[in-house]
Parts: C-alpha cells; structure tokens; sequence
C-alpha cells in the first residue's frame, strides 16, 4: 500500500518533479491539483506546464480538484487508496500581490486542514506536510536548526506554522518538510532566482536585495529530500530542514548568472522593512535521518537551467 503516493500540487513545481523521481524508483503516484496560478503571467505559466509535460514521468493518475473542496479531495483520496499523502497544494510565495493576498489563509491554511480532515478519516498510513524556512520568521541561529521555536512575521509563514501544529495532534504517521529558496527549470512562482534568469535571457535589467542572503535549494535535491521523508521509516514523527545547507547572497547568485550571460545589467537595491532574514539551514538531522545529501550549489543549478531552457527552446516560445 505505500507504493501508492498520493500529491497534493503535483503538478506544481516540486510535485511534478517528486512525482518523476517516485515514478523512476517504482512508485504509483496520483495527483490532485486545482492548477492555479498567483502571478499575472498566463503564457509563462502555460509553458511552464507543458514543459514539464515533456520532461517529467506523469502521475498514474490525475485528479482535478482544490484542496478547499473536502469533498473532491475525499473522493480523490478514496479512489485511489494511497499509502502516503504528501501535502504540497498551496499559494507558494510570501510576498503576493494584492489581488492574491486574500487567498493566503483560505488555501495555505483552511485547505491544510481539509488535507488533514481527509489524510485521519482515510486508510492512508502517512502524511507528509510541506511547511517553509518562512515558518521560523527572522533567523536566530546559523544555521537554522529545526528545534526552535516557530516566530513566523508574516501570514504565510504563520499558516505553515499553524499547519504543522495541526498536524502535529494527529494520532498517525506524519513527518514534516521545511524547504527554502527552492529554485529551478520551470520555477514560476516569481521567485528571486527565476525572476533573475527570466532576465538574463530575455536581456532585461534586474535587481536583487543588498544583504539578502538565501539557502538557495535546486529542486531536484529538494524532491530527492520529500522522497525519503515519503519512504523512510526514521522519518515518522519527525521534522526536517530541506534544503542545500548553505546560504549565498543572492548578489552572488546575480554574478554567476553574468559570467554566462556578460550583457546581463543588474543593481543592487536597499532592503525593505518586509524583509525576512533568512541564512543556512541546519540539514544535519536529514543527513543523519535520511542519508540525505543535496547535490547542486548555485553554479551547477543554473548550468542545469540554462541547459534545460536552451534544450526546450523555453524563452523563444514567451
């Protein structure tokens, strides 16, 4: 029965690349995805999604659904009878215009909840509930460990933190990702890292943060990291930090990006009062737990994404 891996957002940016990696080692997987965007941008998004129909395994099964409908979920879950769920649907950026902001409380907390409400009444032995580096708020700590206290400082790190104390009073099998800075080939979430290779090839100007410094975590290594927390045994009950472990400015990210791209034009702009302070991640306890080692620093991750770009012809088609 745990062979079945059930994903909520599986044809999001993580999903679709969990869902490939448990496709190549054996698994049968079904996804549940409302395929929602939060940025105004419908061709890219579209892209990003046919791209990803061609460059990745696809789920045994698919189910349209939103995670803010119990019922759909419910019967999704019921059809397929998985083993594992793992809980990835969700706005999945902090900091979103007004026109989304809305939304923040009703999917990233309301909808973990019909998550939960469905994962304690089906036959599932597992949950997997993706959380985020945001949860912590301010970093306190470098690295950032997973013992400390959650100080989320804005609504999105605060819903992942009420989503992990819910999933906490669970009678069963749970185990907790906190991932950060995820970034990759098909990022369309208007991440830092996409926004900056979108320009590089595009030959438009960018900007990044003075001081800013992330834990800048390439995809694959983060779906390799869900993928042992789905089927570890010393995963059960657990919580772990999902990332590279190490954090770089994300200046730095901008000059390796211009040593491929030399007409790329960039400038550094002060912080604002929003910001986050973010660093490394403490991934000793998935090292240990899980014989996880993340395989990518930054230069190897855009070497990738810009190979991938290039291979599918990606920014000529937007």
């Amino acid at each position: 029965m745990k062979s079945r891996i059930f994903i909520t957002g599986g044809e999001g940016f993580i999903g679709s690349s969990l869902v490939d990696l448990l496709a190549r080692r054996g698994y049968e997987t079904a996804s549940f995805d409302a395929s929602l965007s939060f940025i105004d941008n419908a061709p890219y998004v579209q892209r990003c999604h046919a791209v990803r129909k061609k460059l990745f395994h696809q789920p045994s099964k698919r189910y349209r659904g939103d995670i803010r409908n119990n019922s759909a979920l419910a019967r999704a879950v019921k059809e397929f009878h998985p083993g594992v769920i793992v809980h990835l649907a969700g706005l999945p950026m902090a900091r979103v215009s007004d026109k989304y902001a809305n939304e923040m409380i009703p999917i990233n907390l309301y909808g973990t909840m019909n998550v939960l409400d469905v994962f304690e009444r089906s036959k599932a032995e597992r949950l997997v509930y993706t959380s985020s580096s945001m949860a912590y708020g301010h970093f306190k700590q470098t690295p950032q460990s997973e013992y400390f206290i959650l100080d989320p400082v804005n609504a999105y790190g605060a819903c992942k933190a009420a989503g992990e104390y819910f999933v906490k009073l669970s009678k069963k099998d749970w185990v907790i990702v906190r991932p950060t800075s995820v970034y990759g080939f098909t990022d369309c979430a208007n991440r830092v890292s996409q926004l900056l290779i979108d320009a590089a090839f595009k030959k438009r100007p960018a900007w990044v943060v003075k001081g800013e410094t992330l834990d800048f975590s390439y995809v694959d290594d983060v779906a390799d990291g869900f993928a042992r927390a789905v089927v570890s045994p010393k995963a059960s009950h657990e919580t772990f930090n999902i990332s590279r472990g190490e954090a770089r400015p994300a200046t730095e990210f901008a000059k390796v990006l211009k040593k491929r791209f030399p007409d790329f034009v960039y400038e550094v702009r002060e912080p604002s009062m929003q910001q986050v302070y973010r660093g490394p991640q403490d991934i000793a306890k998935a090292r240990k737990l899980l014989g996880f080692h993340p395989t990518y620093a930054i230069e190897g991750g855009i070497d990738k994404i810009c190979e991938l770009a290039e291979q599918y012809a990606f920014y000529s088609m937007i």
